[in-house]
């Protein structure tokens, strides 16, 4: 998203793609109940904002807790 606020324009099949990655982003926050609201938002506005790096972090974060959880 910041290169496309950079350059002012963006390509439809990367919008489509960072639209799909928002929806990932999405998904994997909504059933967790141990973040708060605002935890949610700032992590679908990473994702938005930082694209694939943030949806990996996002992935590394959760693979995380839930391995806390477990243990």
């Amino acid at each position: 998203m910041i290169l496309f606020v950079v350059y002012q324009r963006a390509p439809i099949p990367l919008l489509v793609l960072l639209a799909i990655m928002v929806y990932l982003a999405v998904i994997e926050v909504r059933p967790r109940d141990d973040m708060s609201f605002q935890a949610k938002i700032w992590w679908v506005m990473l994702v938005f904002l930082t694209n694939f790096p943030g949806l990996i972090a996002l992935r590394i974060y959760t693979f995380i807790l839930n391995r806390r959880r477990a243990a």
